[in-house]
C-alpha cells in the first residue's frame, strides 16, 4: 500500500470516527503537521455537515459528503509538505 493511500484511510477513519461519536453534536479534530495546528474539522451531527478550517489561509470550507472533505484535508496536508 502505497503512503499516500495509507495517509488517506487515517483521514477517513478519523471523520469516521466523528461521524459515529456520541458525545456531542459537533465533533471537532484538529490536523497538525510538524507539530503545527493546520486545519481545524468540525462535523455538525445533526445537519450532517463538515466544516473545515485552514488556518493558513484564514478559509473556511464547507461539505456535504466525507470523502471530499478527507480528499481536501489530504490535499492541504501534502501542499504544505510539498513546501518544506
Amino acid at each position: 500500500m502505497s503512503e499516500e493511500k495509507s495517509q488517506l484511510q487515517d483521514i477517513l477513519k478519523r471523520l469516521f470516527a466523528m461521524e459515529k461519536a456520541k458525545d456531542g453534536r459537533f465533533q471537532k479534530r484538529r490536523f497538525d503537521l510538524y507539530g503545527l495546528e493546520l486545519l481545524q474539522v468540525t462535523y455538525d451531527q445533526e445537519n450532517q455537515e463538515w466544516d473545515l478550517l485552514d488556518h493558513r489561509l484564514k478559509k473556511h470550507y464547507h461539505f456535504d459528503d466525507v470523502d471530499l472533505v478527507a480528499i481536501e484535508i489530504y490535499d492541504l496536508l501534502r501542499d504544505v509538505q510539498l513546501t518544506f
